[in-house]
């Protein structure tokens, strides 16, 4: 992806700006546009999601736009620690990674309602790009 439209850009910041609030999943008060299905941070995830979730999407693109992830996982079931994380494209992190067979690929998470339903784009580790992207639902 070349560059990022103007559209996703302001998109982005007010993502980022969205993060910074405190609706029920982060400890705080409920908040329709933080935590409503269709609320403000719902829609724009899914919007950026669509956008970003296409195959071959720069990893820096998304990080450049909506922030770092809130999580950044090896597995959709284990902890992946960004440190490990090679190449100077995502954050300036490079260096040799303790096992390079388990950095195949990564997950950058943002989520919209806590673990409960979150954002997710698996990126394929030495090439830093998008491998493919959903959202996670818990149903509960």
């Amino acid at each position: 992806m070349a560059q990022v439209s103007s559209e996703y850009m302001a998109l982005g910041q007010s993502l980022q700006e969205l993060r910074k609030r405190k609706g029920h999943w982060d400890g705080g008060e409920h908040d329709p546009a933080l935590d409503n299905f269709n609320g403000q941070k719902h829609e724009t995830l899914q919007k950026l999601g669509e956008y970003f979730g296409k195959p071959g999407t720069s990893a820096a693109s998304i990080i450049d736009t909506m922030g770092q992830p809130d999580e950044m996982k090896q597995s959709m079931d284990e902890a992946f620690q960004a440190s490990l994380m090679p190449g100077p494209a995502i954050g300036g992190l490079g260096g040799p990674a303790a096992n390079p067979s388990s950095q195949e690929v990564m997950y950058f998470v943002y989520k919209w309602r806590g673990n409960h339903d979150y954002l997710w784009f698996k990126i394929d580790a030495e090439k830093e790009e998008v491998l493919e992207s959903s959202w996670y639902s818990a149903l509960d």
